[in-house]
């Protein structure tokens, strides 16, 4: 019996570009991105990773997150990224969004940077690696609807999984590495105003006033 091998890296990045995985806060735009995490659970599985499958809820489809090790122990270093995509308007693209595209010496198609194109490069980097014996183990974490609702990630924090010591995110910042990672905050200003009659307003507290003083500082 042969060994398994895996397909050229561009057979792999092609493969997960014509899987469409967009999510979307719209139901008829939103994806799942099983087929996606299926194809990356077969090839982590044919170099000996062992894979688990996480459901993740979410409210237009069924979604999924993977979590792929190699190696035993405690710590170890996380390899991680998201299998969804933003949408995208066809008529607005130079080529087909779901088919690799090479031209001007670069690879197009829709998530081939953020991020689809992080998995077939961690599997073509690990795999010479692996007749190796690891001191900690390596996991790839790949999750849902990161574009959207967090969904993958809130699971992960939820099943208070225990992953690796140090993460490496596959986001891509001017390709080029860097110590930290972007985020977002966000804050709510909530106020309250008491009603009042337009014959005397000193009576009544606009909220609209006190927004307005809000904003301007």
């Amino acid at each position: 019996m042969s060994t398994p091998v895996l397909p050229p890296l561009r057979d792999m990045l092609a493969s997960l570009i014509a899987l469409n995985s967009i999510s979307s806060a719209s139901p008829q735009l939103d994806q799942s991105n099983q087929p996606v995490i299926h194809q990356l659970a077969t090839w982590f599985e044919l170099l000996g990773f062992k894979v688990d499958l996480m459901p993740v809820h979410t409210a237009h489809s069924k979604k999924l997150n993977l979590i792929a090790r190699y190696g035993e122990g405690h710590g170890g270093l996380v390899l991680a990224g998201h299998t969804d995509t933003v949408p995208c308007d066809e008529h607005l693209w130079q080529s087909n969004p779901f088919q690799l595209t090479e031209r001007d010496n670069a690879y197009f198609g829709l998530g081939i940077c953020d991020m689809k194109g992080f998995f077939p490069l961690i599997l073509e980097a690990v795999k010479p690696l692996l007749s190796q014996k690891f001191q900690c183990p390596l996991i790839v974490v790949a999750t849902a609807d990161e574009e959207t609702s967090m969904d993958g990630a809130r699971a992960l924090v939820e099943a208070q999984q225990k992953l690796g010591r140090f993460a490496l995110i596959g986001e891509p910042t001017n390709m080029k590495p860097i110590n930290m990672h972007k985020g977002i905050m966000m804050e709510r200003v909530v106020i309250h105003g008491s009603s009042g009659h337009s014959s005397d307003p000193s009576l009544g507290n606009n909220a609209l006033d006190a927004m307005y003083y809000v904003l301007g500082i």
